[in-house]
């Protein structure tokens, strides 16, 4: 327990919900937890994917699990509560693929980890594993249907801007400026360009400033403009469009890789986007 413990930034709950397992023969692959809804996507899909290259199994902190289940209907990766009744050997375990050397070691990857390389070879697979639960399918095409004003054959580019924490994050990490207006009324040009009849459906933590922004164009419909959604229900609301847009961080990338169409993106460089920019065929920058 205290070995799970130390994995997690938030409190487990000594509560008994899951089976217990067969102890692993060989070494496992577990993840510490760090940030939120997005981080913990890759997290989790991190874990998956090594799983899958290496062999061995794979295990995630009931922290990262519970977090999930909120979301998703089919997660099959186990917590650790299953074999919590296993010997755990920290000195077998090592802190990233390279560092891996036999079937007897273990991997715990760091926090915030995010493999692209590995999780998208299995792309499809890893949009299956994320299977958003049907009620909030349900309610986002509820508001698709209030953002299309009854029209048919729209086609629905979700719009993913990321401002508040991550401007100052931007400046310290990568020293640019955050995307501008400019930045994504190219993004919307180009769709119009392409398609007859689209719907911007923007899912924002500034809300205001993107009112102010798009207010003249009235192809395009601010989600949470008159109360805040929960991050979950945005997901869906992303996953559930026929393509994107978005600025940068986590959980743009995942709205945008579960909703599978063509994808444009803010430039930055030596950032995860660009590294799926260079592995997936449908996503650009502008």
């Amino acid at each position: 327990m205290d070995f799970e413990q130390s994995l997690c930034t938030t409190n487990i709950k000594h509560k008994k919900s899951w089976k217990r397992a067969h102890c692993p023969q060989y070494g496992i692959v577990t993840i510490m937890q760090g940030g939120r809804l997005g981080n913990q996507m890759w997290e989790y899909a991190s874990v998956w994917a090594l799983a899958r290259r290496t062999g061995l199994e794979p295990y995630v902190p009931r922290c990262i699990r519970l977090k999930l289940d909120q979301v998703f209907d089919s997660l099959t990766v186990p917590t650790f509560e299953e074999i919590s009744h296993c010997p755990v050997e920290i000195g077998r375990f090592v802190k990233s693929l390279d560092a891996w050397n036999y079937t007897n070691q273990s991997i715990i990857l760091p926090r915030y980890s995010i493999q692209p390389e590995l999780v998208i070879t299995w792309v499809q697979d890893i949009v299956q594993e994320f299977s958003i639960k049907k009620k909030l399918l349900d309610k986002s095409q509820q508001i698709l249907h209030l953002a299309s004003k009854n029209r048919t054959n729209c086609v629905f580019v979700g719009v993913h801007v990321r401002r508040t924490d991550y401007i100052g994050y931007l400046m310290r990490k990568h020293a640019v400026n955050p995307a501008n207006a400019t930045f994504f009324k190219s993004a919307m040009r180009h769709f119009e360009a392409k398609h007859k009849d689209v719907v911007f459906v923007v899912v924002s933590d500034d809300p205001l400033w993107c009112k102010k922004k798009f207010s003249r164009k009235k192809n395009v419909y601010i989600t949470s403009k008159n109360h805040r959604n929960s991050p979950a229900l945005d997901l869906a609301i992303l996953a559930s469009c026929n393509h994107s847009i978005f600025d940068y961080g986590t959980f743009g990338e995942w709205g945008a890789i579960l909703a599978g169409g063509e994808t444009i993106y803010y430039n930055l460089t030596h950032h995860s986007s660009e590294r799926l920019g260079q592995l997936l065929h449908n996503w650009h920058t502008i």
